[in-house]
């Protein structure tokens, strides 16, 4: 008879699908994370809370294998919602730019201008 579950699946068990489950909800709050800061932002909330401004690093976890079937519907989700979150922020990358160059261009033509007393 073949093991249906797979050589990795039957020699880790539990502790396979729980690295999994556990890599899955790090992204999950990441991808959380940043869609709270963006909501934030684009309401122009001032009192964004430190731990959503300073970025964290990342470590990617050494799973070994496939992910298990159970979890392929919740990992295409935070897949999409990966990639909407990431969309979303390089467009508001894209404004800021825009918002600093006319900012800049106002301050340079905001300088008061120079008069000399001298008749003519």
């Amino acid at each position: 008879m073949i093991d249906p579950v797979g050589p990795v699946e039957s020699l880790a068990g539990d502790r396979w699908r729980d690295a999994w489950g556990a890599a899955l909800a790090d992204v999950e709050v990441d991808v959380t994370t940043a869609e709270e800061l963006l909501a934030r932002l684009h309401a122009g909330g001032e009192d964004v809370p430190e731990e959503l401004l300073t970025p964290q690093d990342w470590i990617a976890p050494s799973l070994q294998g496939a992910i298990p079937m159970e979890f392929s519907d919740r990992a295409r989700r935070l897949l999409q919602r990966h990639l909407e979150v990431s969309e979303r922020l390089a467009e508001a990358l894209v404004q800021v730019r825009a918002q600093r160059r006319a900012l800049g261009k106002m301050e340079r033509a905001e300088r008061r201008p120079v008069f000399f007393d001298k008749p003519l």
